[in-house]
């Protein structure tokens, strides 16, 4: 949108990034390039606190979806309603500021709105050196896909409204208690852990191409890096967070098929088969469960689906 609009870069720099990728690179010299992203969206819990951290994973994950780890600073967004109480709006800053300050990143500030709605996100500024950014449209044939987080967030958060309603109760009722419980669970602890480790680890082994899954669903994030590389993609397995493929067959979300949204998600990484065990050796070694998902092969940017496609729930 920014393209079609006319933006252009400024004449003393040199704009590295198209407005398909993560984040915005700019080049400062040659040896450094500022990586910025915003990103905001309506709360999906209710926990103040928590809301906080989930918007802060999902601003700072699009930075590290570059390979850059060196985080600046980032700055507050928030819009509230007038009536909303002001011990909710500060434990959202709270969870912000703390989740950032855990990764050695302080909140500079930022803007705070009235709204008719609450709208929480961030800014977070970076620099990296220009020739060890990873971009999205570099997947090559022969690479394999990599995954570094299950799916499975949206039919989850589903659950966790529908449990406060006494008809969503009931529904979820179909349903072992124990099973939704621990998916809503998961699902938090999924969008709450930083990208991060992958990031430190794609600054250490050469890496094509990668995105973080967001939005746009498994399915949605392959299609763009496809097309940017102009590659095909086959996807063989699918990972998800432990019963969210019962709570989407209950539910009615399109998860088996790649696209059910994510927040905060896991990286979608291309890497040459030459790198693939050092990549997940050094991933295991920060603590980063990772799975092979899929091959890049020549093509024009499309993205199948296995027909025997692998299913794990993890």
């Amino acid at each position: 949108m920014l393209h079609e609009a006319g933006v252009t870069m400024g004449p003393k720099g040199e704009l590295l990034s198209g407005p398909w990728e993560d984040a915005s690179v700019y080049k400062i010299s040659e040896d450094v390039a500022l990586v910025e992203n915003i990103d905001f969206f309506t709360p999906i819990v209710d926990e103040p606190t928590i809301q906080g951290e989930i918007a802060a994973c999902n601003v700072t994950n699009d930075i590290y979806a570059m390979a850059s780890t060196k985080i600046l600073y980032a700055l507050a967004i928030l819009g509230v309603p007038s009536n909303m109480p002001q011990e909710i709006a500060i434990g959202i800053l709270k969870g912000f500021s703390g989740f950032l300050n855990r990764l050695g990143v302080s909140v500079a500030g930022g803007q705070t709105i009235l709204n008719a709605w609450p709208i929480v996100g961030g800014c977070a500024v970076s620099i990296c050196h220009p020739q060890k950014i990873v971009y999205i449209h570099g997947a090559k044939p022969g690479d394999m896909l990599v995954l570094t987080k299950p799916l499975g967030v949206q039919p989850a958060m589903a659950a966790y409204r529908l449990r406060k309603e006494e008809a969503g109760r009931k529904h979820l009722q179909k349903l072992p208690e124990e099973l939704v419980e621990n998916a809503i669970r998961k699902a938090i602890e999924v969008m709450t852990t930083s990208n991060m480790p992958v990031a430190e680890v794609m600054q250490q082994v050469p890496v094509n191409a990668a995105t973080d899954v967001t939005g746009f669903g498994l399915k949605g994030h392959a299609k763009n890096m496809a097309e940017a590389s102009r590659v095909d993609i086959e996807i063989t397995r699918m990972v998800f967070i432990e019963g969210t493929l019962a709570l989407s067959k209950l539910l009615g979300y399109p998860l088996l098929t790649g696209e059910a949204s994510e927040t905060a998600g896991g990286m979608l990484i291309s890497i040459s088969k030459r790198d693939l065990d050092e990549l997940m050796d050094k991933l295991e070694k920060k603590g980063v469960k990772a799975y092979v998902v899929g091959t890049v092969k020549r093509g024009s940017g499309n993205v199948i689906l296995k027909k025997d496609l692998e299913t794990i729930e993890v």
